[in-house]
């Protein structure tokens, strides 16, 4: 008789299942953070929430004749208005009843994988969020520097090479999204009735694949996320929509030709070169200059990997090492800086997300959110989660839930903080 083989007793045989489920794609959700920690949140209704601001000094100074001279008339402060009202987003998550029954105890999976999905979607959320408050307030994600519809794998419709900054970084697989012309006025989308969903964000090469592609998509066009219509659409308003040193059209409802110096953001351009430390010192004198010397806050450099990589490099090309004495670390040897990075004496905060060819200096003391909705699920009479109808009229086999949210960014003060762009990329991200 032929000899027992290990074919004979695989039925007997244990599976093993590793009990860890490591997260193997970005969801970084850094800025948000920072501003929801400085704490600084205005309830709000529909109505448009109203930021008071000293915009100009007044009063009229000059030498006087006090031996019956005339002294002339005065003149008083003027004060305006900034506007903010929120914009609302949802986060849908679809899960069918047999992913529910086949993993809801642990006899059968590691995870419930329903519950478990109620914590992956607001984190995605979060993330989703922080990635607007990149943009400048219109829900551009990023920009079309040319298009590939051939030579794809199966279901690519086409793949999208995209400009840098920022190429790539704010898209996530799944991710439905829309084309608009370089104007922001056509959506592309709705003229083809075509929905666009990402089904590979590369953000080293700098380009996304989609299952589909509307028709007159071209080089320069803008790419921005789902629910946006109509022209000139309204999204979050980010980092470069508050900090920039633009004279014309509008913040927070107040035209920036009647203030064109008191509503622009202090700004150094880097000229494409690599960061050196005089442009930092730069950008930080100009706040002081904007502002006085006595009326610098606490700033913040927020920044990307790249920049930050920069400007450590650009210190371990100037340093010195001196090894301890013996003992202790005496023998290690680390070329790289291991304790907090900073810039001039102001922190560094780097996140994936932001620009990678600006630097951002951040006073968040005056930086706030106005918050009509908290983000929480979608709520009916106590119902949060909902039924999915087949095609003949019946339920389906799955559900359905959403988180949603209601707020705007605000900052109170353009001028407190500053920014430098247009800085060299290192070489490799």
């Amino acid at each position: 008789m032929a000899q027992m083989q290990n074919a004979q007793s695989v039925a007997l045989q244990l599976e093993k299942v590793r009990d860890k489920l490591p997260l193997l794609y970005e969801r970084d959700d850094i800025l948000l953070t920072m501003i929801q920690q400085r704490g600084d949140v205005e309830r709000v209704s529909s109505r448009n929430m109203r930021l008071p601001l000293q915009i100009r000094p007044g009063g009229k100074a000059g030498l006087a004749n006090l031996d019956g001279g005339d002294l002339g008339r005065g003149s008083g402060t003027t004060y305006d208005v900034a506007q903010v009202t929120p914009v609302f987003f949802r986060h849908a998550v679809e899960i069918t009843k047999l992913v529910e029954y086949s993993t809801n105890s642990p006899e059968k999976a590691i995870e419930n994988a329903a519950k478990r999905e109620v914590k992956n979607a607001m984190a995605q959320f979060r993330s989703f969020l922080d990635k607007v408050m990149q943009t400048n307030g219109n829900g551009v994600l990023g920009t079309v520097s040319s298009i590939v519809t051939t030579g794809l794998p199966s279901g690519v419709a086409a793949q999208i090479n995209l400009a840098t900054p920022p190429g790539a970084a704010l898209f996530y697989y799944n991710q439905t999204i829309q084309f608009y012309d370089s104007t922001l006025t056509t959506n592309r989308n709705v003229a083809g009735s075509v929905t666009s969903n990402v089904v590979l964000v590369d953000p080293f090469n700098k380009f996304i694949q989609l299952d589909a592609i509307p028709s007159g998509v071209v080089a320069g066009d803008a790419v921005v996320h789902d629910g946006l219509t109509g022209a000139q659409p309204v999204s979050l308003f980010g980092v470069p929509y508050h900090q920039t040193n633009a004279t014309t059209g509008t913040w927070l409802n107040l035209n920036r030709a009647t203030y064109p110096v008191e509503l622009a953001t202090p700004h150094v351009a880097g000229n494409n070169a690599a960061i050196t430390p005089g442009v930092v010192r730069l950008a930080i004198n100009k706040v002081r200059k904007a502002l006085g010397t006595n009326q610098v806050g606490k700033l913040i450099a927020y920044t990307s990997l790249e920049q930050e990589n920069a400007w450590e490099q650009l210190g371990i090309s100037i340093s010195q090492i001196i090894k301890e004495g013996a003992g202790g670390r005496a023998s290690d040897l680390d070329l790289l800086f291991t304790g907090e990075l900073t810039m001039a004496g102001v922190p560094i905060k780097s996140s994936i997300n932001a620009n990678q060819a600006r630097i951002d200096f951040l006073d968040l003391s005056h930086w706030g959110r106005a918050v009509m909705q908290d983000i929480d699920f979608y709520d009916v009479g106590g119902q949060t989660v909902f039924p999915i109808y087949g095609a003949s009229g019946g339920l389906s086999a799955a559900y359905i839930f959403y988180f949603v949210t209601g707020f705007q960014v605000w900052n109170e003060s353009p001028r407190s903080g500053a920014y430098i762009d247009s800085l060299a990329i290192p070489t490799g991200y």
